[in-house]
């Protein structure tokens, strides 16, 4: 009989200034930010480390016109009552909040 072993995950080391990778993320990083900005849309918040631009719900169709042949993937997680929602553009998660709705019973 075959034995299951499992072998925890190997935690990601902390991305360094000297890591070959980061000056190039860094750069698709900022490069979209900037598009974005130029697009009109409104940046709420930025998170590197997470991959993640934070933008308002409100500037939707922006991103939708300037950006809807390059997105990839869209998620929507709920936590309490605001969804986070994320498509994924250049490998980088776009990002917006919006209210739970609650459902007549």
């Amino acid at each position: 009989m075959a034995h299951l072993s499992l072998v925890p995950a190997q935690p990601k080391p902390p991305l360094s200034l000297m890591a070959p990778d980061f000056q190039p993320l860094l750069s698709k990083f900022n490069d979209l930010t900037r598009e974005l900005r130029t697009a009109g849309a409104a940046i709420k918040a930025l998170n590197f480390l997470d991959n993640r631009i934070v933008v308002s719900d409100a500037d939707l169709d922006i991103i939708a016109r300037r950006f809807a042949h390059e997105i990839r993937s869209q998620s929507s997680k709920t936590q309490e009552h605001l969804t986070r929602h994320s498509v994924l553009i250049r490998g980088i998660y776009v990002s917006w909040h919006s209210l739970v709705k609650e459902q007549n019973q």
